[in-house]
């Protein structure tokens, strides 16, 4: 089973106001992750459309180990690019999350084009 951060949805990032996303770093912090975790829920509602159009078993488990090995990647991606969590103090979660977000919103971008994708020559 691939779990996948489930969170807020995308709109409720809109409400919270730059003031309080900028009022020290803990906000921007939490900010950042409320970002991450819209994305993620976004990014769990676009696999579980793939999922649930694949009708072949195959087709499901090259989805599923795919996705598995994007998280992966993505994570040590973030890890490289942001470094070690004890190299950039208070900072590090917003760096992190930041660009996990990035990756994210990428990622959310190609399943939608696979969801959205149903004639011939698309995964299917």
């Amino acid at each position: 089973m691939v779990l996948l951060v489930m969170g807020l949805g995308w709109a409720s990032l809109q409400t919270a106001s730059a003031e309080d996303c900028d009022a020290n770093q803990a906000s921007m912090n939490a900010c950042a992750g409320n970002q991450l975790k819209a994305l993620d829920a976004d990014l769990n509602k676009q696999y579980q459309a793939q999922m649930s159009y694949l009708k072949n078993p195959a087709q499901k488990q090259a989805l599923k180990n795919a996705q598995l090995k994007w998280i992966v990647f993505r994570d040590a991606d973030c890890l490289y690019q942001v470094g070690k969590p004890e190299d950039s103090g208070s900072i590090w979660p917003l760096l992190q999350a930041q660009c996990q977000a990035a990756l994210t919103k990428q990622r959310v971008e190609q399943l939608k084009a696979y969801v959205a994708c149903r004639a011939d020559g698309c995964p299917n």
